[in-house]
Formats: structure tokens, C-alpha cells, sequence
């Protein structure tokens, strides 16, 4: 069965996704697809799922469907009427907060309306003149006292108009994080479960989606680059990091 699932920015979506994913018993195999974006959503179901079968060709997830549990997140800047939906039978679930302005909209073309218990999102109009920006960082690694310094700048409009930014982020620690981030809120940050990348650069998924007005793309992409240790900083980090958990192994025998 193919579910269809959209709705605000920040509206709690993929974290719908989540639980209907993890209620599920059996053996059905599930396919989760978030088009036209890097994945960072699909990489964070991947760690608490590792079984998820993350589909980035509709076509080819379409085909199977009808032996598959198939969930299909739709970014905001993607058609709500994708032509090839209509060769297969599916639902339609809208994903909104109590207070969403288009919830009208919403109601009209979704099967089901979820109401989350998230506080805040972002509604945006089919009209609306959206920028989106986005970026695998792959290998990447960041100087914590500079990205905070970047990130309070993107939050705070230095780059232009923010509505949702949310990265993985490999740090100079070894440490891999998750950041998220809609207007007038806290950022979140949060540890994944993953063991610390202490060995040249990481070899798994991190990356930045950004949704937003007036975006200034070259100057973000410049200075989140200049957040990045170079070889010769990182492998002395690594070697620092190293040597310091030697020095606290051998305090405690």
C-alpha cells in the first residue's frame, strides 16, 4: 500500500512516518521515498530502522507497491499531483498543526487529515516564491565554534528569510549531530547513535536541507565551507582525540 504524506514545513511529517513505520508487525517489507531532497530525513529513519528500504526512484517504488508498505514524503517544492501516482492505488495523508492557516487546502485533498502536536510550522501557499537550498557534506567535518557562529547567522536572516533548516553534521570530536531549526523556536541538536568517526574523514551520510525567501546560496555554501577542518587540522584533531583516550585508559588500570 502506497501512503502519500504531506503537509507544513516542521508539521511533524516524517516523525508520523516514524510511528506508523514502527507500528507496524510482520514481515511486510516498507520502502520509505522523499524526492527531489539529499535525505537527511531518510538517513534518521534508516538508524532506528535499519531494515528501511529507502527508494529515491518513484517510478520503480510505484511498480511494487501493491506488495510493499510504501511511504512517500513530499517536500514541499514537489506537486501534490504527481502523474505517475495515478497508476497505482494510494492514500493521501496531510500532516498540519491545530492552527495551520491552509488547513482548508489540506483537508480538501487529503484522505485523512493528521493533526500533530507540534506548536509551530510553516504554511506556505502553492504561490509562494520558496528558495531551496541543499547540500551533501559527505567527508565533511566542522569546527564547532564555527558552525555555531554560522548557524546563529542563518537563523537570525543573515542569509536571507530561514522558514526550516535541518543537517547532520560530522564534528571535529568524532561526533555526528543532527540540528533542526523553524522560526521562533529553539534549535534542536542532538546526538545520533553512532560511534565516534575518528580516522580520517567519515564515511557515512551527513548533509544540510534549507527551505526559505531570498536566499543568499553562494554566501551560504561559502561560509558553511569555511566551517570545514582541513586534512592536516582534522588529522591533528583525530591524533589529539586519540591520544587522549590512551592517556584516560591507561588512568584507569
Amino acid at each position: 500500500m502506497l501512503t502519500v504524506v504531506a503537509g507544513a514545513l516542521g508539521a511533524g511529517k516524517t516523525r508520523w512516518i516514524w510511528d506508523q513505520m514502527t507500528a507496524l508487525k510482520g514481515p511486510e517489507p516498507l520502502i520509505y521515498i522523499n524526492p527531489l531532497t539529499i535525505g537527511v530525513d531518510a538517513y534518521r529513519l534508516l538508524l532506528d530502522m535499519p531494515h528501511l528500504q529507502i527508494e529515491a526512484d518513484l517510478s520503480k517504488a510505484v511498480q511494487v507497491a501493491k506488495s510493499k508498505a510504501i511511504y512517500l514524503e513530499l517536500p514541499h517544492h514537489l506537486s501534490l499531483e504527481l502523474p505517475s501516482l495515478d497508476e497505482v492505488p494510494h492514500r493521501k495523508v496531510a500532516v498540519i498543526n491545530a492552527h495551520a492557516s491552509t488547513r482548508v487546502g489540506w483537508e480538501l485533498w487529503a484522505d485523512e487529515v493528521v493533526i500533530s502536536s507540534v506548536l509551530s510550522s510553516v504554511d506556505i501557499s502553492a504561490s509562494a516564491n520558496t528558495d531551496v537550498w541543499q547540500a551533501s557534506l559527505q567527508g565533511q567535518v566542522l569546527d564547532p565554534a564555527s558552525l555555531h557562529t554560522f548557524w546563529q547567522e542563518l537563523v537570525q536572516g543573515a542569509y536571507g528569510q530561514m522558514m526550516r533548516t535541518k543537517a547532520v553534521f560530522e564534528l571535529a570530536d568524532g561526533q555526528a549531530i543532527y540540528v533542526d531549526h523553524l522560526p521562533r523556536q529553539e534549535t534542536t541538536y542532538q546526538d545520533l547513535p553512532l560511534p565516534k568517526w575518528l580516522e580520517g574523514r567519515p564515511q557515512r551520510f551527513s548533509g544540510i536541507e534549507m527551505v526559505g525567501q531570498g536566499l543568499d546560496k553562494v554566501a551560504i555554501a561559502s561560509t558553511l565551507q569555511d566551517c570545514c577542518l582541513t586534512d592536516a587540522t582534522l588529522a591533528s584533531h583525530q591524533a589529539a582525540l586519540k591520544q587522549s583516550q590512551t592517556y584516560s585508559h591507561s588512568e584507569a588500570a
